[in-house]
Protein backbone atom coordinates (compact mmCIF):
# COMPACT_ATOMS: atom_id res chain seq x y z
CA UNK A 1 0.00 0.00 0.00
CA UNK A 2 1.57 3.47 -1.23
CA UNK A 3 -0.49 5.87 -3.04
CA UNK A 4 -2.46 8.08 -0.55
CA UNK A 5 -6.16 7.91 -0.15
CA UNK A 6 -5.51 3.44 0.43
CA UNK A 7 -4.90 4.43 4.51
CA UNK A 8 -6.86 6.34 5.86
CA UNK A 9 -8.75 6.56 9.38
CA UNK A 10 -11.68 8.36 10.62
CA UNK A 11 -11.02 9.65 14.06
CA UNK A 12 -11.60 12.34 16.33
CA UNK A 13 -9.41 15.69 16.74
CA UNK A 14 -8.61 17.42 19.66
CA UNK A 15 -7.12 20.25 20.28
CA UNK A 16 -5.60 22.03 23.05
CA UNK A 17 -2.57 23.22 25.07
CA UNK A 18 0.54 21.57 25.06
CA UNK A 19 3.05 22.12 27.87
CA UNK A 20 5.93 22.10 24.87
CA UNK A 21 3.41 24.58 22.98
CA UNK A 22 2.76 26.96 25.72
CA UNK A 23 6.61 26.79 26.87
CA UNK A 24 7.49 27.70 23.29
CA UNK A 25 4.83 30.48 23.26
CA UNK A 26 6.99 32.19 26.20
CA UNK A 27 9.93 32.48 23.42
CA UNK A 28 7.82 33.73 20.47
CA UNK A 29 5.24 32.58 18.16
CA UNK A 30 8.05 33.03 15.19
CA UNK A 31 9.89 30.69 17.04
CA UNK A 32 11.04 27.47 15.40
CA UNK A 33 10.14 25.09 18.32
CA UNK A 34 6.84 26.58 18.61
CA UNK A 35 6.07 26.41 15.09
CA UNK A 36 7.47 22.90 14.95
CA UNK A 37 4.75 21.94 17.92
CA UNK A 38 2.01 23.55 16.66
CA UNK A 39 1.95 22.07 13.18
CA UNK A 40 2.49 18.47 15.28
CA UNK A 41 -0.39 16.03 15.04
CA UNK A 42 -0.02 13.46 18.14
CA UNK A 43 -0.98 9.99 16.80
CA UNK A 44 -1.97 7.03 19.06
CA UNK A 45 0.76 4.38 18.21
CA UNK A 46 -1.81 1.68 17.27
CA UNK A 47 -3.07 4.03 14.62
CA UNK A 48 0.02 4.74 13.50
CA UNK A 49 0.67 1.07 13.35
CA UNK A 50 -2.79 0.75 10.96
CA UNK A 51 -1.68 3.89 8.80
CA UNK A 52 1.45 2.91 8.31
CA UNK A 53 3.25 6.03 9.72
CA UNK A 54 6.27 6.50 12.30
CA UNK A 55 6.96 9.37 14.68
CA UNK A 56 7.84 12.49 12.13
CA UNK A 57 5.92 11.33 9.24
CA UNK A 58 4.05 13.75 7.42
CA UNK A 59 0.18 13.01 7.84
CA UNK A 60 -3.01 14.76 6.20
CA UNK A 61 -5.59 15.46 8.62
CA UNK A 62 -8.87 16.58 7.28
CA UNK A 63 -12.27 17.93 8.99
CA UNK A 64 -15.19 20.05 7.20
CA UNK A 65 -13.90 22.99 7.86
CA UNK A 66 -10.00 22.14 6.50
CA UNK A 67 -6.90 19.92 5.31
CA UNK A 68 -3.73 20.61 6.33
CA UNK A 69 -0.67 18.64 6.09
CA UNK A 70 1.07 18.36 9.56
CA UNK A 71 4.23 16.05 11.11
CA UNK A 72 3.00 13.38 13.16
CA UNK A 73 3.90 12.55 16.33
CA UNK A 74 3.23 8.78 17.17
CA UNK A 75 2.17 8.73 21.40
CA UNK A 76 3.64 5.68 23.09
CA UNK A 77 2.81 6.46 26.59
CA UNK A 78 -1.02 7.50 27.12
CA UNK A 79 -2.77 6.01 24.07
CA UNK A 80 -6.05 7.00 22.73
CA UNK A 81 -6.89 4.78 20.02
CA UNK A 82 -9.08 6.81 17.68
CA UNK A 83 -8.47 10.28 18.89
CA UNK A 84 -5.59 12.48 17.90
CA UNK A 85 -4.19 15.87 19.17
CA UNK A 86 -2.92 19.10 17.13
CA UNK A 87 -1.92 21.75 20.12
CA UNK A 88 -3.11 25.24 19.69
CA UNK A 89 -1.78 27.42 16.85
CA UNK A 90 -2.21 28.60 13.39
CA UNK A 91 -2.70 25.05 12.36
CA UNK A 92 -5.16 23.85 14.88
CA UNK A 93 -7.93 26.94 13.67
CA UNK A 94 -7.63 25.78 10.10
CA UNK A 95 -8.82 22.76 11.52
CA UNK A 96 -11.57 23.42 13.44
CA UNK A 97 -15.08 25.37 13.34
CA UNK A 98 -14.24 28.90 13.37
CA UNK A 99 -18.30 29.70 14.35
CA UNK A 100 -18.06 30.54 18.10
CA UNK A 101 -22.14 30.78 19.24
CA UNK A 102 -21.87 34.16 20.82
CA UNK A 103 -19.03 32.78 22.74
CA UNK A 104 -16.19 34.23 21.24
CA UNK A 105 -14.36 30.99 21.68
CA UNK A 106 -14.51 28.16 18.41
CA UNK A 107 -15.62 24.36 19.80
CA UNK A 108 -11.99 23.06 19.63
CA UNK A 109 -12.69 19.57 20.75
CA UNK A 110 -14.79 16.78 19.55
CA UNK A 111 -14.12 17.49 16.00
CA UNK A 112 -14.64 14.22 13.03
CA UNK A 113 -11.90 14.20 11.15
CA UNK A 114 -9.79 11.84 9.15
CA UNK A 115 -5.95 11.10 9.18
CA UNK A 116 -3.88 9.42 6.25
CA UNK A 117 -0.16 8.94 5.54
CA UNK A 118 0.84 11.94 3.27
CA UNK A 119 4.44 10.68 1.92
CA UNK A 120 6.75 13.16 0.06
CA UNK A 121 4.54 16.60 1.53
CA UNK A 122 5.26 18.55 4.07
CA UNK A 123 3.65 20.96 6.58
CA UNK A 124 2.98 24.77 5.55
CA UNK A 125 5.24 27.16 6.73
CA UNK A 126 3.65 29.92 8.91
CA UNK A 127 3.94 32.39 6.15
CA UNK A 128 2.90 30.33 3.71
CA UNK A 129 -0.17 28.80 5.43
CA UNK A 130 -1.47 32.63 6.70
CA UNK A 131 -0.76 34.11 2.73
CA UNK A 132 -2.42 31.23 1.70
CA UNK A 133 -5.90 31.53 4.21
CA UNK A 134 -5.73 35.34 4.60
CA UNK A 135 -4.15 36.45 1.28
CA UNK A 136 -0.95 38.89 1.08
CA UNK A 137 -3.10 41.15 3.90
CA UNK A 138 -6.57 40.62 6.30
CA UNK A 139 -8.62 43.93 6.36
CA UNK A 140 -7.79 45.89 9.02
CA UNK A 141 -4.65 43.42 9.51
CA UNK A 142 -0.94 43.94 9.09
CA UNK A 143 1.26 42.86 6.22
CA UNK A 144 1.87 39.15 5.51
CA UNK A 145 5.88 39.49 5.08
CA UNK A 146 6.70 37.92 1.29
Amino acid sequence: MGGRGERKLTVTLITGRSIYQGTYKESGKLGRDYIEEVSTCYVDEEDARELGIRDGDPVRVTTPFGSLVLRARVVKEKRNKGIIFVPYGPWASMLVNPETHGTGMPSLKGVEATIEPAPGEEPLGLEELLRQVYGPRKPGGPQVPH
